[in-house]
């Protein structure tokens, strides 16, 4: 790396952090000020509720603090004429922007890859702090379908991997065959071990004194790759599930022949969305000036932030309406990115 890519970089990663960090704490403060009536009175659960807070708000902060440091970082070196000297070395722009665009891809692809971890998760558990005083909240009366067996589940910690009360009926070709009940559930090594169970298997009426078997087990084991967070989200329609978790629930949905466009939403938010930034990093660039001389800089900076605070208004909107099941999730967040993709290859083509 040259010397004044170096210089860039630092410069870049100054900025991004100090926005970073004012964006995240505002929107932390302004909604500790909005629910603060509503949390518990232990310090503790609140601490944890700002943390997560936090974290969650990262998937708004991160992508805009990258494109308002771009913006801000060279908009600074064109009014001290930095710019001009670094092009006087023989530096083109795709020199300059190279460091930028290589830190905010790699920032992107680190937040991307958190989405495969319970980091996106803390949403869930700052809302369970607020609305029942507890990180773990159960989820009641449950009634799902999985193949050709209906399963109810009484009360579900999907945090704890724990579930009550299950009882799951088995079925062939519309018929009933047997009832397992368990008192308590337990989720590991991707399946349910059930606990304290009774099965009672229907018999076989056409056979001479058929009649009911029950029989108790100990521990009996189930419902493979049905996670409590996937379970918890599909009977609720909300929450956010990891990555991982996304594409188990579809796989599930799709063997049942049932819709999954939220849960492709909740997909593409996680894993194309913030790529939003390094697309408008590039689009962002090219058009800038050399010279402060060639602009005028205060109009330029407020046209660039209030461009930026639109196309994310815009592509944001769209991934709501996406989420809430109105318009497909394809046409609402990934065909917004690749325009917005098309158009940022055609300024790099135009000013290059």
């Amino acid at each position: 790396m040259k010397i004044y890519q170096k210089f860039l970089s630092k410069k870049f990663f100054k900025n991004f952090l100090i926005l970073f960090l004012a964006l995240e704490f505002f929107f932390t403060g302004i909604d500790l000020m909005q629910n603060f009536k509503y949390l518990p009175d232990s310090a503790n659960l609140q601490i944890i509720y700002s943390v997560n807070m936090f974290l969650n708000f990262m998937n708004y902060t991160l992508p805009l603090s990258l494109v308002f440091a771009m913006i801000s970082t060279v908009l600074g070196i064109i009014k001290s004429n930095e710019l001009v000297a670094i092009y006087s070395l023989g530096a083109s722009k795709k020199d300059i922007i190279k460091p930028i665009f290589y830190i905010s891809l790699l920032a992107t692809i680190s937040y991307v890859a958190l989405g495969f971890t319970p980091f996106m998760q803390a949403g869930d558990k700052a809302y369970n702090i607020k609305k029942t005083g507890s990180i773990s909240n159960a989820t009641e009366n449950l009634f799902l379908k999985s193949g050709e067996d209906y399963i109810a589940i009484k009360e579900l910690f999907p945090f704890k991997k724990e579930a009550t009360d299950i009882k799951i009926f088995k079925t062939k070709d519309g018929n009933l065959k047997e009832i397992i009940d368990a008192k308590k559930a337990y989720f590991k090594d991707d399946h349910w071990e059930l606990e304290e169970v009774l099965r009672s298997i229907k018999p076989d009426i056409s056979k001479k004194d058929a009649k009911m078997e029950f029989e108790n087990l100990d521990r009996f084991t189930t419902l493979q790759g049905f996670k409590p967070k996937i379970i918890d989200n599909l009977f609720k329609g909300e929450g956010q599930l990891t990555i991982q978790d996304s594409f188990s629930a579809i796989d599930i949905l799709k063997k049942e022949s049932i819709n999954s466009d939220k849960i492709r939403a909740h997909l593409y938010i996680m894993m194309a969305f913030p790529f939003f930034a390094p697309i408008a990093i590039l689009g962002l660039f090219y058009p800038l000036p050399m010279q402060r001389r060639s602009a005028n800089m205060a109009l330029l900076s407020s046209v660039y932030i209030f461009s930026v605070l639109i196309i994310w208004g815009l592509l944001f909107t769209m991934s709501k309406i996406s989420q809430n099941g109105a318009l497909s999730p394809e046409m609402g967040i990934l065909l917004p990115l690749f325009v917005l993709f098309l158009g940022s290859s055609y300024l790099v083509y135009k000013y290059k």
